[in-house]
């Protein structure tokens, strides 16, 4: 069971609290955080799973009612918070209380009812439970909540917003009277695709256990380009130029040896001795082949990064030679450069990211950027988009330096060319897709 994905990543499974067979019923309990309350650290709370037999006539529906009526009742008793269905899954979430006997306590409402089976109850009423998305009301549909002379409200706006009950009971009166039920819009379906749903990040499935992990990148204006005083510059790297940047997603590490397998089914690097190393020795036209392939089994556009994309995010937010400032002292904390790695290219990952989460982006190996070379920013796009026009047509922009490289090479504005049918073994490169 991937209980993760049934509750759409609203909690974070912390451990198991116990698993029981009551009955026909098979119960799982698990202690979670509550990813929906904006505080840390997170709350915690309790989830029921449990799943029955076909031949089980017994109406969950008053399990939940038992548990809310609990809640309501004892003052140190959990509160329930949500229960829903799922296909023949049943799922309830309650409060966290430490030591309290959350499975005995089950236990008995279930034995409770199988030998009260006969018995009937007064003045009940059906309400329906309020799903978070279309797929689920028919399965809640099916399973009504019965509630013996109580008015039940769990607000929509409440901490667990993203798949709580929303009920509303006219109060009961001595004699029974008509009950009003109310029933929000229904809410449309989140989109399936990470990047329509905007998700920060997201990883996409190579097969074989291998991903395609990815950040998101939000807009936003700076300066490409570097300053006059700034150590190591060259003119290339000038006139300053303010662009503006629509969010995208790159990928948290440059292409790796197995990625590259895995989408091209062959394995043209030279250091070869770790899967997990950059993938090397590609030209900028099989970079471009590999991005084709990788959108055509992953249906998302993948492309190489404009200058300014990856210069943008490179410096993440700052305006400093390195991400991490202006002094190469501490350079060796976040690339592998020609002090520190050993003559050769090392596996992706071990160093310190940069604020927005991508490794390595200084040094490691240069990276294949999508523009034409240009020799100055004289007229280059304001709006963050690859240069293509005019410049020398067969000579690509690499970026970040190498691990070949001194310091001064490795600063977020150093800038290269090669040909683009060049093969080095510094040379490859990351991925991005635009966002919608």
């Amino acid at each position: 069971m991937d209980l993760d994905n049934i509750l759409n990543k609203r909690y974070r499974i912390s451990q198991t609290i116990g698993i029981k067979q009551v009955g026909t019923i098979a119960l799982s309990v698990y202690l979670a955080e509550n990813l929906e309350i904006p505080i840390a650290p997170k709350p915690l709370c309790v989830i029921y799973f449990w799943q029955v037999s076909e031949k089980d006539a017994l109406d969950h529906g008053l399990i939940a009612t038992k548990l809310y009526e609990i809640g309501q009742d004892y003052t140190l008793s959990p509160k329930v918070q949500a229960f829903f269905t799922e296909e023949e899954n049943y799922y309830l979430v309650r409060e966290y209380l430490e030591g309290y006997e959350y499975i005995e306590e089950f236990s008995r409402i279930v034995n409770d009812f199988n030998t009260l089976e006969s018995k009937k109850t007064s003045e009940v009423s059906t309400v329906k439970a309020l799903p978070i998305a279309q797929s689920w009301m028919k399965s809640i549909a099916k399973v009504p909540i019965k509630i013996n002379r109580r008015q039940l409200i769990i607000s929509t706006s409440s901490a667990i917003a993203g798949f709580t009950l929303a009920i509303l009971l006219e109060k009961l009166k001595p004699q029974p009277a008509p009950i009003i039920i109310a029933e929000s819009p229904p809410i449309p379906e989140p989109p399936s695709d990470p990047i329509k749903r905007g998700d920060k990040a997201f990883r996409d499935d190579l097969g074989n256990g291998i991903h395609m992990e990815m950040v998101r990148i939000a807009s936003g204006k700076f300066a490409l380009g570097s300053p006059p005083n700034e150590i190591g510059r060259r003119d290339n790297e000038s006139p300053i130029s303010e662009v503006n940047v629509p969010a995208f997603y790159m990928a948290k590490f440059v292409v790796t040896q197995e990625q590259w397998v895995a989408i091209m089914g062959r394995n043209p690097a030279i250091f070869r001795e770790n899967l997990q190393a950059p993938v090397e020795n590609i030209s900028w036209l099989e970079a471009q082949d590999f991005c084709r392939k990788l959108a055509a089994k992953t249906q998302h556009l993948y492309r190489l990064p404009s200058e300014s994309e990856w210069e943008y995010a490179c410096r993440a937010g700052t305006n400093t030679a390195y991400h991490f400032g202006d002094s190469s002292t501490q350079l060796t904390e976040y690339a592998w450069f020609a002090d520190n790695a050993n003559k050769r290219s090392q596996p992706v990952g071990q160093k310190v990211p940069n604020p927005w989460g991508l490794y390595e982006m200084h040094g490691g190996i240069w990276e294949w950027c999508e523009d034409v070379w240009h020799d100055n920013f004289n007229g280059a796009p304001a709006d963050g988009s690859a240069w293509v026009l005019d410049g020398y047509t067969s000579r690509r922009v690499r970026k970040g330096g190498s691990w070949s490289n001194e310091a001064k090479l490795c600063r977020a504005a150093s800038r290269e060319w090669h040909w683009q049918s060049d093969h080095y073994n510094d040379i490859g490169f990351r991925v991005v897709i635009s966002a919608m």
